[in-house]
């Protein structure tokens, strides 16, 4: 069956038909997937009945999956123990391991974090490159996922206003980011240690495509050498283009669907599902695709190298 790629918005995301994701794409097959995902930003694939392992399986073809150990987050609770047997997996849900709702509960408060704009892994020296959802139980009310393309972000700019940001490095602090959900417990001293801030060009260039693009996320804590009301200010204001209501897809789950999106040059958020509720049920696996430092950093070195070049 030849595979058909489908455009769902003007600006971001394709359904992609005739895959089995049971059997893992490779060469042609692969290639398109690969170029539709550098086009499309966000792919979606629908019906696909795939076991944790299967799923895991699809998602290793883009690289190696990153590991988590932050407390309450994905399927590593407050305690800090995993609690599914294929840890490469997270659970998102509001099931306990009975498959029962938790209703009202810390656990669940802490869910709030991903409803702010953000890139998986933003936090990190080197950013995450893909992150897979796939839906086994998706509710009857809410639970959508919202996209937008930080190309589209970038390019809306006035060229006076993309000049001027270009030098800009911006600080990415995980303790910052959980500063905006109300729910989230203060940070340890581990955590702390484990995830310090770092530091990413504001305006950057996709290694895959070549295209300039903004790096913001809940994350962007402040800009470096700017005073930090007017940084605050930048961001906040480059947050709002780039989430403006024409500019986001929103994907509203259907049990089975794959969804896969390129961090490094998209924001999604969660939204509309009460987690809290005691009857509403839902549960995505997700896998997230760790990025590959030495292109990171090849990719900021030809940056700055040619940053310098067009100063002199």
């Amino acid at each position: 069956m030849s595979i058909k790629v489908t455009p769902v918005h003007p600006n971001i995301g394709a359904e992609v038909q005739g895959l089995d994701l049971r059997v893992a794409p490779a060469g042609a097959a692969f290639q398109s997937v690969e170029e539709a995902l550098n086009r499309y930003q966000v792919l979606v694939f629908r019906n696909q009945d795939l076991s944790k392992d299967e799923f895991l399986q699809f998602a290793r073809i883009f690289g190696q999956p990153e590991s988590f150990r932050l407390r309450g987050y994905g399927n590593v609770p407050a305690n800090g123990k995993k609690v599914d047997d294929v840890p490469a997996v997270q659970r998102l849900t509001n099931l306990n391991d009975a498959g029962v709702p938790m209703g009202p509960c810390p656990q669940m408060d802490r869910m709030s974090i991903a409803e702010n704009w953000h890139s998986d892994s933003s936090y990190r020296a080197v950013p995450s490159y893909v992150t897979l959802l796939h839906g086994v139980e998706t509710p009857t009310e809410g639970g959508d996922t919202h996209f937008t393309s930080q190309y589209a972000a970038y390019e809306a700019l006035p060229p006076s206003l993309q000049k001027s940001i270009e030098p800009f490095e911006v600080i990415h602090n995980w303790e910052y980011q959980r500063t905006l959900s109300p729910g989230m417990e203060p940070i340890t001293e581990d955590e702390r240690k484990s995830t310090p801030p770092v530091m990413h060009r504001l305006v950057q260039r996709h290694p895959a495509t070549g295209r300039k693009h903004l790096f913001i996320s809940a994350s962007a804590e402040f800009i470096d050498g700017l005073p930090r009301a007017e940084g605050r200010a930048l961001l906040d204001e480059l947050t709002r283009i780039c989430t403006r209501p024409e500019a986001v897809y929103t994907h509203k789950w259907q049990v089975r669907d794959v969804v896969m999106w390129d961090n490094r040059a998209t924001l999604h958020r969660a939204g509309g599902f009460d987690y809290r509720s005691p009857t509403l049920r839902r549960l995505l696996h997700r896998v997230v695709i760790a990025g590959n430092p030495a292109a990171y950093r090849d990719q900021n070195a030809a940056d700055n190298a040619s940053r310098v070049a067009s100063a002199r």
